[in-house]
Parts: structure tokens; C-alpha cells; sequence
């Protein structure tokens, strides 16, 4: 069976290189179209005309029948006349790749019937005036991706009933200011790839029916403001990837507007925009007027400079919103409110600190959220009760410990994906998550995060934390960062190294977290201890109160006895004796409360002083730091690529010497600073003790009532 195929296949490929062959004949090179059938297309395949000399004929068996004509794998200078004369019913010719660099005058002379031209992806130069003379039928043009750096007045004055012109991917810089004024009925244009830098206002005067002006990744830097002002029809404006700094035009009609990437700071909005992207520029004055709150259904302001969500909260029409990397900050609970049909709501990086329950009680059809790589510490899912069509959520990049994840299912019953990379996750709870979550049809990961680091505490790729080896991710990222101090590693791309830093930065960040939470559990314990402490210090004082009010009432008593009798002196001195018991339980009382004190304050300074020797290795580190990367940096220079650069520095001033007497002054000065900071924190150390020992000995040395007693007995 396979061999039968196979003779099959040969014979017909056969039939076709016959067909396709060029024969010779009478001094003209001879093609033919190949894959003959009442098909309407024909297939002209390895046409070479390598010079406007060459005489070349075409034929097939049904020319009356082919409505299309196709040249493949053919190389010529120019598209030759002959295909008009034999394909004279020829509606749409296709030269696609064909290394064409020019069109004569008379090349279209026989084109009449002539719908469709497609020349793009050839060598062409440039177009002079009435190079489509003949072709008076022609709709669409194609002859982008050609080398076009100019095109006369007149070179389209015949083709006024074009509709597509496609001219991008060419060198042009400017256009003849009348240069479309006859293609009144042209409906889509495409500059694109281009070099052009100014729009002339007059440009588009004639071509009122334009629905597509295609304009991006050009140099414009200037587009006259009424220049688009007679497109009643236009539907789509792209002038992404420019120079422009402004963007006000008076009366424009388009619907659909990019200017994405462009350096646009000021932004106004009218009544006819339905969507606009205008991501990547530097807007910071956004206006909106109450006639376009009620048509702008797509809107993407993202990687700007809002500061606010001024006018963008009464656009109750939207139903695309992203404002992602701007500075937004705090959200109102009304930020929302007006929004009532939004589906997707980008929030990336927009400063948020804090969602409120209400900010999103309006977003019932809301079915994308993204609010990643912000600071919130804990998001209540409650917040989004709500959203119940809710199919995406990204949480990445935040500081969230743990979530509600239980809750998720139940509340989100639509949810097909779950963003949740880069938070600060258990490793226990993120297990416990993942595998309540698996079960429902969700899936979880970090659609976002593309990290270098792949080699530290994870699950399933998502980073968590492992409390029972805290120090793994650390030492994970100092390997990393000491194969590139070593210069073991050559960098190559800089993003891979600030990749690294930002991890080793992260794990210090989150080393120091839970060092400090420690130390103020450490502290509060300390603080709770103290201050029972105190309370059981005076409670014991309120006894001894109680107690000496019990004795007045008994000597008051024995007061009494005494007037009536002379024979007390051995019940009076047992009562001194409990007067006498009494003032030393105060007193000690007294000196434990002071040792409580003293104890309080020992402890405060000791903290002082661990955080000062911290900060003095801190320093220490810091210094030392500063001189290894001095080190690596000057053995990188003299060792490294950058040897030759050394070389030719030679000849400038020498900056080391000073850059080295820097390093030294600044390490001089911080070690005097810590030096002042220990001697203060012995001096109130050493000062507190003197107190207690001073409070100690002034209650020690006073006389004891018995004997103030026996002296009066």
C-alpha cells in the first residue's frame, strides 16, 4: 500500500514539474499554471525574469476560468505584462516575495479587471507619479514590507476605488500633503513600521470614510490636532509605540484608540471613545466629562502616574479596567461604587494597604481580579462576597501568612484559576491549602513569577517559609550571590543578578520580620511579667496597710487599758513588737518594688545595649562589605573584561586614592558614633544601680521602732 502511494505521489509530482517547466518557444520562456483543474486559482511557479528585457508567455488550458493568479518561488525585477494578457479575467494577482524592486508606469495598462495586488515582501524603493495607471478597479493594495522611502504626489491618482492601502514595514518618513486626496473611498490605512514623524493637517482631508487609521511604531512626535477631524466613520486609531507628548484633537470621532507607549502626560476623554489603551506613557491629569461616562466600556491606564482613581470612579459604562503600576495608594469604599459592570479589574502594584469591606459590594459580574504584588498583610475574603462570578484572582506578591482557603470554594463556585506565588506562606499551610483546593476543579500556582532561584523551600513551585529550617532559604541565596562576589560566574544579563539581590533582599527582609516579632513577644512577656510584678507588690502593700490599721485599733485599745492600769508594759511591748514586724515587712516591701524597678530597667537597657552592639555589627558587617566589594570590583577590573577600559583610563585623574580615603572616613565615623552610643548606655546602666543602692542604704540606716521604744520605756 505504501509503495503504491508512494509511485503515486512521484507521478504526480512529475506532472506537475512537466506542466510547471519552462519551455522555450519562439524566443519567449514559456510557463504554465500548474495544478490544472476548473479550479479558479493558478499556481506559477519559478518564474525568473531577471531583467525587463526577458520576454516571458503564460498559459493554461482554462485561462478564461482563473480569477486568481499566484507566482511562487519566482524571482523578478518587475511584474511582468504578460500575466494581464493571457489572464485577462485575473481579479486578484499575488507577487508575494517575488524580489520585485520597481514598477514601471506601464506595468497595469491591461489590469482593469484588477480587485486585489498583493506586492508586499519585495524590494521596492519607491513609487513615482501614475504607477497604477490602468488598474481603475483596484480595492486593495498591499505593498507593505518593501523598502519604500518615497512615494509621489500622483502615484495613487488612478486607484479611486481603493479601500485597503497597506503600506507598512517601509522607510517612510513623510507623506505629500494631497497625496491621498483621491482615494475618497478608502476605508482602511496602514502606515505602521515606518519612520514617520509628522502628521500634516491636511493629510486626510478627502477621506471621510476611513474606519482604520494604522499609525503605530512610527517616530510622530507631532500629529496637527484637526487632522482628523472630517473621519466621521472612523472606528480605530493606533498610534502605540510614538513620541507624541500631547493627545488633543479637536472633534475626534474614533471609538477605539491606542497610544500606548508613548510620552503623553495630560489625557482627556470624549463622548465617542469606547476604548482606550494608553498603557506605558506618563499620565498624571486625567479628564473626564460627564458625556463619556456612559460609553467607555475598556480602559487601560496601567504603568502611568495616577495617583487617584479622580474621574475614572463615575465611568459606570467600564467593563475592562486596569490600573496597574500606578501609585494608587489607599482605596475609598466608594471607589468602586459606580462601577457596577466591571468583568476585569487589574490592580498589580498600585500601592494598595488596605481593602474595606464594601469596596467591592457593587462588582457582581466581576470575573477577573487582579490585586498582586501590593501590601496587604491578610485579605478577608468576606470583602468579595459579592463577586460570585468570580474565575480568576491573583494574590501574588503581597505578605499574606494565611488565608480563609476554606471559604473559597463556597464563595467563588466559577473560580477556575488562583494566583498565589511570592506571599510569605507556611509551609505546613500551604500543604493544608493546595490540598483542599485540589479537589475542587481550581487551578493554583503563580501565574506571574518566572524565578531564577528555584532551588529553595517550596510546594509545587509556590515559595513558602519552613519554620523548622529557617535558615535554609538564606543560606540558599548567599550561595548564589557568593558565586557571583567569587566571580565564578560571568553576568550576562543583569536581570539574573538583580534577581538574586532581590531575593537575598527578601530573605533578610523576612529574617529580620520574624526576628523582630520575637523580640516584641520577648518584650511583651517581659512587660506582662513586670507588671504582675507590681500588682502582687501592691497588693502586699494594701495587706500591710490593713494590718497596721488592725494595730492602731489596738493600741488605741490598750490606750484605754493604760489609763485604768499601770500593769501594761509587757502587752505594750508586744504590741511595739508587731509595730516594729510591721515597719520592716514594709520596708521590705518597699526594697522589692525598687528591685522590681531596677530589675525593669536593667532589662530596658540591656535591650538597648544588644541593639547597639547589633547595629554594631551591623556596621562592622557593612565595612567590611564595602572593602570586599572594593576588592572584587578592582580584581574584576584588572582581571576581568574591563581591563582594557583600565588601560585607557590611565591617562585620567586618579579617583581610587580618594574613593579608598572615603571608605576609611566613613568607616572612622561610624565607629565613633557606635562608641558614643555603648559609653551612654553604660552611663545609664551604672546610673540606675546607684539609685537602687542608694534608695537600699537610706532605708537601711534608719532606727527600727523597738528601739526608738525601748529608748522611751
Amino acid at each position: 500500500m505504501e509503495l503504491r502511494f508512494f509511485r503515486v505521489s512521484s507521478f504526480s509530482m512529475f506532472i506537475i514539474f512537466l506542466f510547471s517547466a519552462p519551455q522555450i518557444v519562439e524566443g519567449y520562456t514559456e510557463y504554465r499554471c500548474t495544478e490544472e483543474n476548473y479550479n479558479q486559482e493558478c499556481y506559477l511557479r519559478n518564474v525568473n525574469m531577471l531583467d525587463i528585457s526577458t520576454n516571458v508567455r503564460f498559459s493554461s488550458y482554462y485561462t478564461s476560468y482563473k480569477s486568481i493568479v499566484r507566482f511562487k518561488n519566482s524571482h523578478m525585477v518587475e511584474i511582468p505584462k504578460a500575466v494581464f494578457e493571457t489572464f485577462n479575467h485575473m481579479l486578484n494577482l499575488d507577487v508575494f516575495d517575488c524580489a520585485i524592486d520597481s514598477v514601471s508606469r506601464f506595468t497595469f495598462e491591461k489590469a482593469s479587471r484588477l480587485v486585489e495586488l498583493n506586492m508586499s515582501s519585495n524590494l521596492i524603493e519607491q513609487l513615482g507619479n501614475y504607477v497604477f495607471t490602468g488598474a481603475s478597479q483596484m480595492k486593495v493594495l498591499d505593498l507593505s514590507n518593501n523598502q519604500i522611502s518615497n512615494i509621489e504626489e500622483k502615484a495613487f491618482v488612478n486607484l479611486k476605488a481603493l479601500q485597503t492601502l497597506l503600506l507598512s514595514g517601509n522607510m517612510l518618513k513623510a507623506f505629500e500633503s494631497l497625496i491621498f486626496s483621491t482615494l475618497t473611498n478608502l476605508v482602511k490605512l496602514s502606515v505602521a513600521r515606518n519612520e514617520l514623524e509628522v502628521i500634516q493637517k491636511d493629510l486626510f482631508e478627502n477621506n471621510t470614510l476611513l474606519t482604520m487609521i494604522l499609525l503605530q511604531t512610527n517616530k510622530l512626535i507631532l500629529i496637527d490636532k484637526d487632522v482628523f477631524q472630517n473621519i466621521d466613520a472612523l472606528e480605530y486609531l493606533w498610534l502605540r509605540d510614538n513620541n507624541l507628548t500631547n493627545f488633543e484633537f479637536s472633534n475626534l470621532k474614533a471609538k477605539r484608540i491606542n497610544i500606548a507607549n508613548n510620552k503623553i502626560h495630560r489625557l482627556e476623554l470624549n463622548d465617542k471613545m469606547e476604548a482606550l489603551f494608553a498603557a506605558n506613557n506618563s499620565i498624571s491629569d486625567l479628564i473626564v466629562h460627564n458625556d463619556t461616562i456612559h460609553k467607555m466600556k475598556t480602559l487601560d491606564l496601567s504603568r502611568n502616574n495616577l495617583t487617584s482613581m479622580t474621574g475614572i470612579s463615575e465611568l459606570n459604562a467600564l467593563e475592562v479596567l486596569d490600573l496597574s503600576f500606578n501609585k494608587i495608594g489607599s482605596l475609598e469604599i466608594s471607589s468602586f461604587s459606580k462601577l457596577t459592570a466591571l468583568i476585569d479589574l487589574n490592580l498589580e502594584s498600585t500601592k494598595i494597604s488596605n481593602l474595606q469591606h464594601g469596596t467591592f459590594s457593587h462588582q457582581t459580574a466581576l470575573q477577573r481580579l487582579d490585586i498582586s504584588y501590593n501590601n496587604l498583610n491578610r485579605i478577608d475574603l468576606d470583602i468579595f462576597t459579592s463577586s460570585s462570578e468570580m474565575e480568576e484572582l491573583f494574590i501574588d506578591g503581597n505578605r499574606l501568612k494565611e488565608i480563609d482557603f476554606q471559604e473559597i470554594p463556597k464563595m467563588f463556585k466559577k473560580l477556575k484559576s488562583l494566583s498565589i506565588a511570592d506571599n510569605h506562606w507556611n509551609c505546613s499551610f500551604l500543604i493544608k491549602m493546595i490540598r483542599y483546593l485540589n479537589v475542587m476543579p481550581i487551578t493554583i500556582g503563580g501565574f506571574k513569577t518566572n524565578e531564577i532561584i528555584s532551588d529553595k523551600t517550596n510546594v509545587k513551585g509556590i515559595y513558602c517559609v519552613d519554620d523548622k529550617h529557617p535558615l535554609v532559604n538564606w543560606n540558599t541565596t548567599v550561595k548564589h550571590l557568593d558565586k557571583y562576589m567569587n566571580d565564578s560566574v560571568t553576568i550576562v544579563d543583569a536581570a539574573e543578578l538583580k534577581e538574586v539581590l532581590k531575593q537575598a533582599i527578601d530573605d533578610i527582609g523576612n529574617f529580620n520580620e520574624d526576628k523582630m516579632v520575637l523580640l516584641n513577644k520577648t518584650n511583651s512577656l517581659e512587660s506582662e511579667i513586670n507588671d504582675l510584678k507590681l500588682k502582687i507588690s501592691q497588693m502586699e502593700n494594701e495587706m500591710v496597710n490593713v494590718k497596721h490599721s488592725i494595730l492602731e485599733v489596738k493600741l488605741a485599745q490598750l490606750v484605754n487599758v493604760t489609763n485604768q492600769t499601770n500593769h501594761v508594759s509587757g502587752d505594750l511591748r508586744i504590741m511595739m513588737q508587731e509595730m516594729n514586724n510591721l515597719t520592716l515587712e514594709k520596708l521590705n516591701l518597699v526594697k522589692e518594688s525598687l528591685d522590681v524597678k531596677i530589675l525593669s530597667q536593667t532589662l530596658k537597657s540591656d535591650t538597648w545595649i544588644e541593639k547597639v552592639k547589633d547595629n554594631a555589627n551591623n556596621i562592622v558587617s557593612v565595612s567590611k562589605r564595602l572593602e570586599q566589594m572594593q576588592q572584587g570590583s578592582t580584581n574584576w577590573y584588572n582581571h576581568g573584561p574591563a581591563a582594557v577600559q583600565q588601560q585607557q583610563l590611565k591617562s585620567l585623574p586618579d579617583t581610587n586614592t580618594s574613593s579608598g580615603h572615603a571608605y576609611e572616613i566613613l568607616i572612622i565615623v561610624l565607629l565613633a558614633v557606635l562608641m558614643i552610643l555603648m559609653s551612654v548606655g553604660l552611663f545609664l546602666v551604672y546610673r540606675s544601680k546607684r539609685i537602687g543602692q542608694h534608695q537600699v542604704t537610706r532605708y537601711g540606716n534608719s532606727s527600727t521602732l523597738v528601739s526608738m521604744m525601748d529608748n522611751e520605756i
